[in-house]
């Protein structure tokens, strides 16, 4: 338990006992960036005052409650709490909010430990996969990256395939969930596939690695990650197919196969993606522009209203 908070400022060692942490413990938060520099009156001699207690206790609070200390960082650079109970009244209000309407900090806060800690392997998991590839990944890379055994990792994942298929799972609901608040305001279906699409692209970059790894390893006679990527696309087709459709309604575009345009879209997508990542000066909106004035009229020569 801590002692009582001084109210002038404290030395380290004073600091430790006002906050119930080791000195280490302290220390090493401090080296992590989660806590502000103190003030020092000689290079050796720091003092800490009772705004940076606050902070530490913070800190502690949330990592007893098993945050991570990167997913810590990650909400404290956005939410500065000044006490332990503006933290509470931050993860209890995101407790109360739906799924779709939390910010990632708020989706940290809201979870269960034992969440949180899938949620952090996964993270780290993206972050392999995304560097090395399906491939050359192990789990032991995975585990180092999460700060956790490699047991752990077990724990929730049976395997490397099967983490990364919670990976691949969790970045398409993410990338649909994005599309579809993207696109959620638009006047009419083209609109939408436009705005779907420049999302699509603006991710592409971070989840390239799912696309090539999947792809790469039904090739090489990978049947469940082949069935999975299959699945993966239908997914992506049906949500467009929906725009399409309503398109179809509208008046906007001509009766048409809206899965088999769906797919077509895609592969259009994917190579804007890819041209994303390999030039440094592709202009994506350009590109949609473009595209979008070809999905409205075609390759026809002659366009309604002309000639």
């Amino acid at each position: 338990m801590a002692a009582k908070e001084p109210d002038r400022p404290m030395k380290m060692k004073e600091l430790s006992r006002a906050s119930g942490l080791p000195v280490s413990t302290i220390k090493f938060y401090l080296a992590k960036g989660l806590l502000p520099p103190p003030r020092k009156v000689k290079p050796n001699v720091a003092y800490y005052d009772r705004a940076f207690l606050e902070r530490l206790l913070v800190v502690k609070s949330m990592r007893a409650e098993g945050l991570s200390v990167r997913s810590i960082k990650s909400i404290l650079d956005r939410y500065p709490f000044e006490n332990v109970a503006d933290w509470k009244r931050f993860r209890e209000k995101a407790r109360n909010k739906r799924p779709h309407e939390l910010a990632e900090e708020e989706r940290l806060a809201a979870m269960s430990e034992e969440d949180r800690r899938k949620e952090e392997i996964l993270d780290a998991a993206f972050r392999v996969f995304s560097s090395r590839g399906y491939r050359s990944a192990t789990m032991d890379d995975i585990a180092a990256e999460a700060q956790v055994s490699k047991g752990t990792c077990y724990q929730y994942f049976p395997s490397k395939e099967e983490i990364f298929i919670a990976t691949m799972e969790r970045s398409l609901r993410s990338l649909l969930s994005e599309a579809g608040s993207v696109a959620g305001e638009a006047r009419n279906a083209l609109t939408r596939l436009g705005l779907e699409g420049l999302s699509f692209i603006s991710r592409y970059r971070d989840i390239q690695f799912m696309f090539t790894s999947v792809v790469s390893e039904a090739l090489s006679g990978n049947r469940r990650l082949r069935e999975k990527a299959a699945e993966a696309y239908r997914r992506v087709a049906e949500f467009l197919a929906e725009d399409i459709r309503r398109g179809i309604r509208e008046g906007v575009f001509r009766p048409v196969d809206p899965m088999n345009v769906s797919y077509a879209l895609i592969g259009i997508a994917e190579m804007a993606g890819n041209l994303h990542v390999l030039e440094d000066d592709f202009d994506v909106p350009a590109f949609f522009v473009k595209l979008m004035d070809f999905i409205q009229h075609g390759l026809s020569s002659t366009r309604k209203g002309e000639g």
